[in-house]
């Protein structure tokens, strides 16, 4: 009787084997989601920055283009090529920030971009810029960084 050798040998992993690699891949995800998430916060954050920044400079355009009386006439106007620069931001898919201004007639305008409730920018705190550059984030207010920190 001639005996063949065992052909038969299994191959695949073992049950903890696969346990590890279901491990290592929860701690990878519990590490990367919120580095993630906190990524997509900045990125809108700065895109909204540049906005509000080229807002204003939009503003302060119109206001030399009307000439005499200056925000006074924008304002007193209801003018809708300022209407047009403010309301949601993305200006199309879901919107992140509601932008608005305050004293366009005085002159002393302030340009804030709140965060909407049901964002993911919710917990990140409202933007504004003034007409002399003054820039806040939440309750930080200056001339400076103040929107990065």
């Amino acid at each position: 009787m001639v005996k063949c050798p065992m052909t038969n040998r299994q191959q695949g992993f073992t049950l903890v084997e696969m346990l590890i690699v279901v491990a290592i891949i929860g701690i990878l995800a519990a590490i990367a989601i919120p580095s993630y998430q906190d990524y997509v916060v900045r990125t809108k954050r700065a895109d909204m920055m540049v906005e509000l920044q080229n807002i204003g400079r939009q503003l302060e355009s119109r206001k030399l283009a009307v000439g005499r009386g200056g925000y006074r006439t924008l304002a007193a106007n209801n003018n809708q090529a300022i209407q047009d620069l403010l309301g949601n931001y993305p200006r199309s898919g879901n919107a992140s920030y509601q932008i608005t201004i305050t004293n366009l007639a005085s002159g002393n305008w302030v340009l804030t971009a709140t965060p909407n409730t049901a964002g993911t920018q919710a917990r990140d705190g409202a933007l504004a810029l003034s007409v002399n550059g003054r820039k806040c984030r939440g309750t930080r207010c200056g001339v400076g960084d103040e929107w990065r920190q």
